[in-house]
């Protein structure tokens, strides 16, 4: 009897050791793509925080942009407008799921936009009367007033659309369920996001099985994991890494222009940026040039006006300020400052001409950028105080109004229109609130300038308006503008098809591969 069991046993254990080789191989074979950024997940509600799952595949837009900065296709594969420009049809996209298996239809869209408009933020300020799902495939908004940019609106992933599964029963976000090529698995808020494949999309399927992205605020962290082998993509480090990556041998440099400036925003409340002398002073006071050369390691371009040249909305026209010690120095003293005691510091009736100047360390280049131009203003009679904290310390400072110059690395295109930004940090009503922009500045031409913006349709007055805006900021100067932005991505070589996309807003991984 024992004989006869044994060549089962000997069958039986076989297959029970060849069904442990292919579970190991199957779990040996899974692809995963480790990737780390400066920004953590705050939220699981993308419609109050949409680009990190935006940016990581999860979700997509009814509209998207394309390399070149134009609107086009996404779940909506074509949009139209009435003759009175107040209605706008849009067209969904046939067999599109949810990550759930749900199909796409216009009414899960509305429920979505309409929550959008109750909890976010991002539809505060655009005339929206009424949002229709007349069929499954037809989405109907409509406006009190036409809106020229409400398509470039509709590319913010705050707008992604995401199943009614995504909600508990009070409404709130337990799980993005959304439509792109990575489906949610978990995360760690503040920490990090964890995607798999969604072997169901409606267009190319992803190459990875699996992506874990961390958010790693320090750039010399990120570069150090890097080394290690943890990360098969660094973003967004300093320039000065890059000669030391490169003669490794061991990674590729990813060097892409995007629509981001780094630039100062001056405290027009109270203090001495109260007069635009002094504004004016300050931004001569500063080596735009010096600024890229040495802090940037050559990696981006001394700004003019706000936007960098690769942007349609531009004013090339524009010559902003030259760097001048001497002209800075007779502002200053236009100004009623002057160097009485030869300290070095200027005062006005008895008071030093003493600033603090805030910034964050999550974008590498703001700290040592900000140190710079604190010699910069050092050389010409200022006494600047440097505060590097965490962007939301730093975010406080500047909203309690204890500051002087606030440096930031400002993006312009998460909406692909002037009218986002420009309203947000230079329209008077809104540069009294929270935000990243002018502080406290006012000028009626230009808040007439922006209302008038956003009813032109036409692109080429549309952009004489804004070409105006800039000219008037430029002479204002509530900003002063430094340099646009060139990330720096390090890719691990054997990494294949990872390229940033200009606006931030997507990194498209599903069309990475792992080759190693």
């Amino acid at each position: 009897m024992l004989l006869k069991i044994r060549p089962a046993l000997r069958i039986l254990m076989l297959s029970l050791s060849i069904l442990i080789a292919l579970a190991g191989y199957a779990i040996a074979s899974e692809t995963v793509l480790n990737v780390a950024g400066p920004w953590g997940p705050k939220t699981l509600d993308i419609q109050k925080a949409g680009y990190v799952f935006k940016r990581l595949g999860v979700t997509e837009c009814l509209i998207e942009v394309n390399q070149d900065l134009e609107l086009k296709p996404g779940l909506a594969e074509s949009w139209s407008l009435s003759d009175d420009r107040k209605t706008w049809t849009l067209n969904l996209r046939e067999g599109v799921l949810f990550h759930d298996g749900t199909p796409l239809v216009a009414g899960t869209v509305k429920a979505v936009l309409e929550r959008l408009q109750e909890k976010g933020s991002l539809f505060k300020a655009v005339p929206l009367e009424s949002i229709a799902a007349p069929d499954d495939r037809t989405l109907v908004l409509k406006t009190s007033e036409p809106f020229a940019p409400l398509a470039a609106y509709l590319s913010m992933g705050e707008t992604a659309p995401v199943a009614e599964s995504s909600f508990d029963a009070s409404g709130e976000v337990v799980r993005p369920v959304g439509t792109g090529p990575f489906v949610f698995e978990d995360w760690k808020v503040k920490d990090s996001v964890t995607v798999t494949r969604n072997d169901a999309y409606w267009g190319e399927k992803a190459k990875v099985d699996k992506v874990f992205y961390r958010g790693v605020p320090n750039a010399v962290t990120r570069l150090a994991m890097l080394r290690a082998g943890e990360l098969d993509i660094a973003q967004i480090l300093p320039p000065e890494a890059i000669r030391s990556l490169e003669q490794s041998g061991k990674f590729e440099i990813h060097r892409t222009s995007i629509g981001r400036c780094r630039m100062m925003g001056l405290n027009m409340a109270e203090g001495p940026f109260t007069d635009i002398l002094v504004r004016k002073a300050a931004n001569m006071a500063v080596n735009r040039d010096d600024l890229v050369r040495y802090v940037l390691e050559g990696v981006g371009e001394s700004a003019t006006t706000l936007y960098p040249p690769m942007v349609y909305w531009a004013n090339k026209e524009v010559k902003g300020y030259k760097f001048d010690q001497a002209g800075a120095k007779e502002m200053l003293e236009k100004a009623g400052w002057k160097d009485s005691d030869g300290d070095g510091v200027r005062e006005k009736n008895g008071t030093p001409l003493k600033i603090k100047l805030v910034t964050y360390p999550e974008r590498a280049a703001l700290p040592p950028t900000a140190e710079v131009v604190q010699a910069q203003l050092k050389d010409v009679g200022f006494d600047a105080e440097l505060v590097v904290t965490q962007v939301d310390a730093a975010h406080s400072i500047r909203e309690s109004g204890d500051f002087d110059m606030f440096l930031v690395g400002r993006g312009l295109l998460f909406v692909p229109d002037p009218d986002y930004n420009l309203m947000k940090d230079y329209y008077s009503e809104n540069t009294v609130a929270s935000g990243w922009g002018a502080y406290h500045f006012s000028n009626p031409k230009v808040d007439e300038l922006l209302l008038k913006g956003r009813s032109v349709f036409d692109q080429s007055k549309r952009k004489a308006i804004y070409d105006e805006v800039q000219a008037i900021l430029m002479k204002e100067a509530p900003m002063m503008y430094l340099n646009y932005y060139v990330n720096v991505d390090a890719v691990a070589k054997g990494i294949d098809g990872y390229t940033m996309h200009p606006t931030e807003s997507s990194y498209h991984l599903e069309t990475v591969s792992v080759n190693r």
